[in-house]
């Protein structure tokens, strides 16, 4: 074959071999495309899973700090007894004993209020058949030792809402110390609980009771109260407020305030 032939041969394949290398390069740009696609599809699903795995992990840190903040670190009776401390005992409703102390109630609340005025609060929940003057038994026997340890009446204080203020009333009358203190919040007059009220001719003690104007499901004190004979002090407000027996579920100013006022008069 000439030299000339040859030469045209070449000059008919240029087109085609053009061609190929377009498709070639076509075939590789479609490749290298579908593989940033693939690429990029997948940084998206891993980023995806990062958000889903961070999303996670602070839900998991909210919700138990939320339900450690929630949760006293020690309300308990202690094990060592300072003489030198004040001790605020605090017995909740029953709400709290029936719905639990994470309702409506802000029972914790409570608790931490009179912890952050100084006091050592004594407190726990009550649950199932609670008959006051058989609980009573347990808060007398610890007050009893406080008092063997060391620890002045004047630095006792048993506050109780509506059930509670029922029994901090028959731990009055179990103890018969007139110099330890009772605050009595919405715990007087309260039909459901009649038959639970202790003798009041021999009740003893150092008195407050606090109640709202709204209340239709408690009343004042000052009537049972002058049923005593002796030994005892009591003072009673009675406070502007539409909450009703309701007043008592968090700590308001309206009614902290005054019973403060009252613990330092008395200090």
């Amino acid at each position: 074959m000439c030299a000339n032939d040859i030469g045209h041969i070449c000059l008919d394949l240029g087109p085609i071999i053009t061609l190929e290398t377009k498709n070639t390069s076509r075939r590789t740009n479609d490749f290298i495309t579908r593989k940033e696609k693939t690429m990029n599809r997948s940084k998206i699903r891993n980023k995806t899973k990062t958000l889903i795995k961070l999303t996670i992990c602070l839900f998991v840190l909210f919700y138990f700090n939320t339900n450690s903040l929630a949760t006293p670190a020690n309300y308990e009776m202690p094990s060592n007894i300072d003489r030198s401390i004040r001790y605020f005992f605090f017995l909740h409703n029953y709400y709290v004993e029936t719905q639990g102390p994470n309702g409506a109630c802000k029972y914790y609340d409570i608790l931490q209020t009179f912890a952050d005025s100084g006091f050592k609060v004594i407190s726990e929940v009550r649950s199932g058949e609670i008959v006051p003057s058989e609980y009573a038994k347990k808060i007398v026997q610890q007050v009893k030792r406080l008092l063997d340890a060391g620890v002045a009446p004047e630095h006792i204080t048993i506050a109780g809402h509506s059930k509670g203020g029922v029994i901090a009333i028959c731990v009055a009358s179990q103890l018969e110390n007139p110099k330890i203190r009772y605050i009595i919040m919405a715990g007087c007059g309260i039909k459901t609980l009649e038959p639970d009220y202790p003798d009041f001719t021999g009740l003893k003690g150092n008195f407050l009771s606090v109640y709202a104007s709204s209340d239709s499901i408690a009343s004042s004190c000052n009537e049972l109260f002058s049923k005593a004979n002796k030994g005892i002090s009591n003072k009673e407000i009675k406070l502007e407020s539409e909450k009703g027996h309701k007043l008592f579920f968090a700590p308001e100013d309206i009614w902290i305030e005054p019973v403060m006022v009252w613990i330092e008069e008395k200090n």
